[in-house]
């Protein structure tokens, strides 16, 4: 048995508001496993991470995810039905549809506090 295994590794992701991030995180497909006072659990497909009323605005424009998918383009259309960048006030969104990029196809997307998702399908 390793002593050193690790069972799960999860970022903090700030939010500046925090209701319309959580409204948007779940309308992407993620659910709210636990909540505390200033943060909420969100995962999808058993990876996840924190949401947390608490908002930088250096760090927020320096916060990346990659989120490996099978099929970028189911993704895509689910985007494109939210249609986020007027669901959110503008203040969400796509910077990029699919698209060839190292060695993957990718699309990026912000959320309402300005993270960046790299959305990615490994060829």
């Amino acid at each position: 048995m390793n002593k050193y295994k690790v069972n799960c590794i999860t970022p903090f992701v700030p939010a500046k508001d925090y209701d319309l991030s959580l409204r948007f995180y779940k309308d992407l497909g993620f659910s709210q496993v636990a909540e505390t006072e200033n943060a909420t659990r969100l995962e999808i497909d058993g990876y996840g991470f924190w949401l947390q009323n608490y908002y930088v605005e250096e760090w927020a424009g320096n916060f990346m995810f990659c989120l490996y998918v099978e099929d970028i383009h189911a993704w895509c259309s689910k985007v494109d039905e939210l249609n986020i960048d007027e669901k959110y006030g503008n203040t969400a969104k796509v910077f990029s549809r699919p698209h060839d990029q190292e060695g993957a196809q990718m699309m990026q997307v912000a959320d309402p506090s300005g993270v960046l998702w790299h959305i990615r399908q490994d060829s």
